[in-house]
């Protein structure tokens, strides 16, 4: 995995950083205790020459002492003081040197020089002197005449260079030279030190380095190859290539991340399925929306010119009674005194055309309060039987001065479903006058439409849903495309219009109307030349129906 290379390359550089540092404060340490070991080679150097010239001073103290010059107490304990200090650093300085070198033996397995320890000897050979030195300098008093001066001197100089019977002079002239030696072979030795510092330090820099430039370029490499797929991927989903995927198979984290990315990709492609789904919907429901508002403008447009054409109509409707109230009003009133029966003759068909003008006006406020849903019903049980017979009869009437024969038959077998219904009458739920007025309709159009000598037959049979009233005609019949017309309001047919003049194509809207305020149907069905059947089915009350499914 692509987190456990990079750890491992992190672990890996830390560890040679770590190394390096190692090396560095070996080298350090090395080179530090190489550059102790000549400074203290120069601060023993230099204490032992101190500590020779204060001895030869002091020798001049006790000569000028001996031959009676000026040589005060003061300055000889100012010289003593001075070489015990020059001891007491020589020994520390020594001590210090030897443990260092003891260091060094066991770190490095180098040999220590001989005259180290030799030092720590020499410092307490000196303190010694320096007492017997000082003991006997304390004591020395001028030179009388006639006195012995070598034998005395030479007494001094026994007590200034020897003790515990080694020879001082041969042990710090040797010290010093020594440590002459000693100070370049230290200061060399720091500078080798410095040397193989460096030289480590470069190396060691060079290989981490090296390293950190191999596992960049090898981690470069397994990134590139995972990144520009990522970067392809992105490309094509920027160009709208929804269905392209990231190949997978390197099983690490990129592996993990172009699995979402394709994820990604494919809940991407979902959405634009179905943002593209819901557009073509929307333009479907847009295009459905158009056509339906294309097909109520054309609805309008014929509304509006049934709108003309019923203005019209009914502007010859009401203006051919009115027309004829006016005249028979005139012709009553034109001249002198007429008899009796001539005025009333005269005012009886005034009141004909009152009634055919009130007509008018009573279904047109039909269809107005339909419109408004202010259609207002009185239901009640009625005999369909017999409200059937006295429609049948006035219908008779109306056919006779046409020749049209009105045939009413009790029960109507002829169709296929239909059964005979039982003797009695036939109740059904409703408003006897609206109901009434919808079979005159009906009963009026199949008179109206008929040839002279055709017949109108009238029927009522049962069906599974109700009562069905048949009314058949052998008139003019309707075409094939007025068929879904018949029951527009102010709609006439080509055929009814050629037939008859007069009319306003309302009575089969107001027919339907009252027949679907009563939970039922009508329908119609015809040929042209051959006649029309129009069928009106009305509910059953809802107790006899459960009776008759009982039975």
């Amino acid at each position: 995995m692509y987190r456990v290379r990079l750890s491992l390359a992190f672990a890996a550089l830390v560890a040679l950083v770590c190394i390096q540092a190692i090396f560095v404060y070996w080298g350090a340490n090395r080179v530090n205790d190489y550059a102790q070991h000549s400074r203290l080679a120069s601060d023993i150097l230099s204490e032992l020459l101190d500590l020779s010239a204060n001895k030869q001073r002091l020798r001049v103290w006790a000569l000028q002492r001996l031959m009676g010059a000026d040589a005060q107490p003061d300055q000889r304990a100012r010289l003593v003081a001075a070489m015990v200090a020059s001891t007491a650093n020589l020994d520390d300085l020594a001590r210090r040197d030897l443990a260092l070198w003891t260091e060094l033996v066991q770190r490095e397995r180098v040999s220590m020089p001989t005259e180290v320890p030799q030092l720590v000897g020499v410092a307490e050979l000196l303190h010694d002197n320096i007492q017997a030195v000082e003991a006997r300098l304390a004591q020395l008093e001028p030179l009388e005449e006639g006195a012995d001066f070598p034998a005395l001197w030479a007494e001094l100089t026994q007590v200034f260079d020897m003790a515990r019977g080694r020879d001082l002079r041969e042990l710090i002239n040797g010290a010093i030279a020594n440590q002459r030696a000693a100070v370049p072979v230290a200061r060399a030795a720091t500078e080798r030190g410095l040397d193989v510092l460096r030289g480590q330090a470069i190396g060691m820099a060079l290989i981490t380095l090296a390293v950190a430039v191999v596992l960049a370029l090898h981690l470069a490499r397994r990134l590139q190859r995972p990144l520009q797929r990522l970067l392809e991927g992105t490309q094509a989903l920027q160009a709208g290539a929804l269905d392209y995927r990231v190949a997978i198979g390197s099983k690490d984290e990129f592996d993990r991340v172009a699995q979402h990315f394709n994820a990604m990709a494919a809940e991407l492609q979902q959405h634009r399925a179905r943002a593209d789904a819901a557009r073509r919907e929307l333009e479907d429901a847009v295009q459905a929306r158009t056509q339906e508002l294309r097909a109520a403008h054309d609805t309008l447009q014929r509304l509006d010119q049934r709108r003309r054409q019923l203005f019209a109509d009914l502007g010859h409707e009401l203006r051919t009674p009115a027309t004829s109230i006016r005249g028979e009003a005139e012709i009553a009133l034109r001249g002198g005194a007429k008899p009796v029966e001539e005025y009333r003759q005269t005012l009886t068909r005034i009141v004909g055309g009152v009634d055919q003008l009130t007509r008018v006006i009573h279904d047109l406020l039909l269809i107005a309060k339909a419109e408004a849903d202010q259609l207002v019903m009185h239901p009640a049980v009625v005999d369909l039987r017999a409200l059937l017979g006295d429609a049948a009869e006035q219908a008779t009437a109306m056919g006779a001065p046409q020749g049209v024969l009105v045939q009413w038959q009790f029960d109507q077998e002829e169709d296929d479903g239909a059964e005979a219904l039982p003797a009695g009458p036939v109740t059904v739920y409703a408003d006897a006058d609206r109901l009434r007025q919808a079979l005159m309709i009906v009963l009026d159009n199949a008179v109206r439409y008929s040839e002279r000598g055709g017949t109108v037959r009238v029927g009522l049979c049962s069906r599974s849903a109700g009562v069905e009233v048949v009314v058949r005609d052998e008139g003019i019949g309707i075409d094939a495309d007025d068929l879904p017309t018949v029951f527009d309001r102010f709609v006439r047919g080509h055929r009814a219009r050629a037939h008859r003049a007069d009319g306003t194509g309302i009575g089969l809207s107001i027919a339907q109307t009252i027949v679907q305020a009563h939970q039922g149907s009508i329908n119609i069905a015809s040929v042209p030349r051959q006649g029309t059947v129009v069928r009106i089915a009305l509910p059953l009350p809802r107790a006899q129906a459960t009776d008759e499914a009982n039975a």
